[in-house]
């Protein structure tokens, strides 16, 4: 996520702009001497969206630091983009309910896929794109149903509980 979806301009832009940015790396074994390994683009194409959730999340809160959305793993610049733009209109108030539309909406377009490409449902996913993107709009559907009302240092507990023994600083 650092040397692609973090590293773009779009995404980069928008941060700065809204958001205060914390990186935190549970799987340092990637990096050394402090620097992550890169990824051609060969690598970033074939990994999937939502991939490598235990080791990656990111979660968006209001100035106040209640949460209003997060969501594991992987994702390519478009999607981040989709969901920082929907967590720019999220309020405290809001929050559960919008996500709960949001939900229904990932869901019904992973339906979509699924009844407009029937041939692709027996195919591996790694071999389909229509296949990725379903898994990836459920990951997502899925990351909904997590709890929001909650504020970040909550979150950051969790995860350092989650990560098994693992380096969270």
């Amino acid at each position: 996520m650092r040397t692609v979806t973090f590293a773009d301009p779009r995404v980069v832009d928008l941060v700065n702009e809204r958001y205060i940015a914390v990186w935190n790396n549970h799987n340092p074994d990637r990096a050394q001497k402090g620097t992550q390994a890169p990824f051609d683009p060969a690598e970033v194409a074939a990994y999937p969206e939502g991939g490598g959730g235990d080791n990656l999340h990111t979660v968006i809160a209001a100035a106040d630091g209640r949460v209003l959305s997060r969501f594991a793993g992987y994702w390519s610049v478009e999607t981040m983009l989709e969901e920082l733009e929907f967590a720019r209109t999220l309020t405290h108030e809001s929050a559960s309910e919008r996500q709960g539309r949001r939900e229904r909406a990932l869901l019904e377009e992973a339906a979509r896929l699924e009844r407009e490409h029937p041939a692709e449902q027996g195919k591996r996913v790694r071999e389909s794109a229509v296949l990725r993107r379903q898994a990836a709009l459920r990951l997502l559907a899925r990351d909904r149903r997590s709890p929001t009302l909650c504020v970040v240092e909550d979150v950051l507990a969790q995860l350092a509980r989650n990560a098994r023994g693992r380096v969270f600083s």
